[in-house]
């Protein structure tokens, strides 16, 4: 069997793009035997524990996205001066990133327009996945932030280099593309019952998971209900909290820890609206108790689809900060559970990227819109 090689340029905004990227390749190892040049700044462990081929990983920033001052908070100055010190894409940085991807055959780009750039640099074949673009997400700022304009019309000339496009639903801006999957989700592990013995747990024990995504809990200053001290509140890797109540357990960085499995063992996932979270909760089909973020583009379509395929209600950050979501709670808790559902999406991505790998077929031309 031949050993192809993937080239994954992924952006280090928040986890989500990285906890696709992983998803997609651990079902691709089902199907080929695939060696993976991973280049991002997200941690490589998140990659190796999922993904058991080989892997080469490099630490270098492929792309900006939206400065964050928390995971609820975006920072547009600076993200505006940020995208000014990157772009437009130096000569000797897409030459430096096409050396890494040389002997690739096949580039998947999630969602850093670098690595198209690179890709068309050594002619290799490069497919866009995403559930939203960042010229769609500067279109949402730009009316009050004009600075950003030149940069929409440059990342969509970069996104539409790219030869093919995969939307992976929830879809912000849907459009013509190669592919549409459903929910992309990294696969569970455990039992949910095996979590739960791990944890400790007792039988029959309210359990809520309370998940930020990548920027943690850093900044965020949840006030605890009094009235839910019956329930045991799970915060993945927590620093910094201030003095916690009995019922809030921390849990450290661990690799037994994997987050779907979290989700999946709990009886409701508190957390902001992100892409990873919402497939890991529509897979575990827990009850989600959703916050918005204000302003945010992409949290539109995210809460219609929360509203139409998952069972959620909405905790408003104002609740969440001064301690009154205690009856939110109540009523999220007593949703139940949907029946599993498989989030199949890495494994259409995945036979997707295979026939490409496979067959080696001719560059097809993405026209946006």
């Amino acid at each position: 069997m031949p050993r192809y090689r993937l080239g994954c340029c992924v952006s280090a905004h928040g986890l989500g793009h990285s906890a696709r990227v992983a998803a997609v390749l651990e079902a691709l190892a089902d199907l080929l035997d695939v060696e993976a040049v991973v280049v991002t700044t997200a941690p490589e462990g998140f990659f190796r524990s999922s993904f058991s081929g080989p892997l080469t990983y490099h630490h270098l920033r492929t792309d900006v996205g939206l400065v964050q001052r928390t995971a609820l908070q975006e920072d547009i100055p600076a993200t505006i001066r940020e995208l000014g010190d990157f772009y437009p894409l130096r000569r000797e940085y897409v030459n430096g990133l096409a050396d890494l991807f040389a002997a690739c055959d096949l580039i998947l780009c999630d969602i850093a327009p670098a690595g198209i750039a690179a890709a068309r640099q050594i002619n290799i074949p490069s497919v866009l996945v995403e559930n939203f673009t960042w010229d769609w997400i500067f279109d949402g700022y730009s009316r009050t932030w004009p600075e950003l304009r030149p940069y929409i019309s440059m990342f969509r000339e970069l996104y539409a280099q790219a030869d093919y496009h995969v939307q992976a639903v929830p879809v912000c801006a849907p459009r013509r593309c190669d592919l549409r999957t459903g929910p992309v989700a990294r696969r569970l592990r455990r039992s949910p019952e095996a979590v739960r013995r791990m944890l400790e747990l007792e039988p029959g024990q309210k359990v809520v998971l309370v998940s930020m995504g990548g920027q943690g809990m850093e900044g965020i200053g949840i006030r605890w209900p009094r009235e839910a001290r019956e329930v045991v509140f799970l915060v993945p890797g927590a620093q910094n909290l201030p003095p916690a109540p009995d019922n809030l357990r921390i849990l450290p960085a661990d690799p037994r820890l994997h987050h779907p499995d979290l989700a999946a063992c709990c009886d409701a996932v508190i957390g902001k609206v992100g892409y990873s979270t919402i497939a890991e909760v529509y897979q575990a089909g827990v009850p989600f108790g959703y916050i918005q973020r204000p302003g945010f583009p992409e949290s539109g379509p995210l809460v219609r689809f929360i509203r139409e395929e998952m069972c959620g209600i909405e905790i408003t950050g104002q609740d969440l900060l001064g301690g009154d979501f205690g009856r939110t709670l109540a009523d999220l808790l007593s949703l139940g559970r949907l029946p599993p559902r498989r989030a199949d999406g890495a494994d259409r991505c995945a036979a997707f990227l295979a026939g490409l790998l496979q067959r080696r077929l001719p560059r097809a031309s993405f026209l946006p819109g």
